[in-house]
């Protein structure tokens, strides 16, 4: 009964954190906070060092599990993570910059 209490508390907490992901790459590319980028990048750095733990915990040489669905989603947004930390992040820092220029030039002329 104890690891279905925690396996859903991580699920739980696990999709409240990805929606909040979400939710900070909507605003980011909508330009609507100045600060979201950094909100997001700090939440990054958090769910990278829980999905790394977890997986190694999980997935280590001396366990022997079943994959389940917290499993799935884990393994999943670890590599949607390596993929918008190496891929997204640059084009959306280059959009931001793009249009921050277009607004400062439109307002100094």
């Amino acid at each position: 009964m104890k690891s279905t209490s925690l396996y859903n508390i991580q699920n739980t907490v696990f999709n409240f954190i990805i929606i909040i992901s979400y939710f900070l790459y909507i605003i980011i590319s909508l330009g609507l906070s100045a600060s979201a980028p950094q909100y997001l990048e700090t939440l990054q750095y958090w769910v990278k060092i829980y999905i790394s733990f977890f997986l190694m915990y999980r997935f280590n040489l001396f366990r022997k599990i079943q994959f389940n669905e917290l499993d799935r989603k884990v393994a999943f947004s670890a590599g949607l993570f390596l993929f918008s930390t190496t891929i997204f992040n640059q084009l959306l820092v280059k959009y931001l910059t793009n249009i921050k220029s277009l607004i400062t030039n439109f307002f100094n002329t």
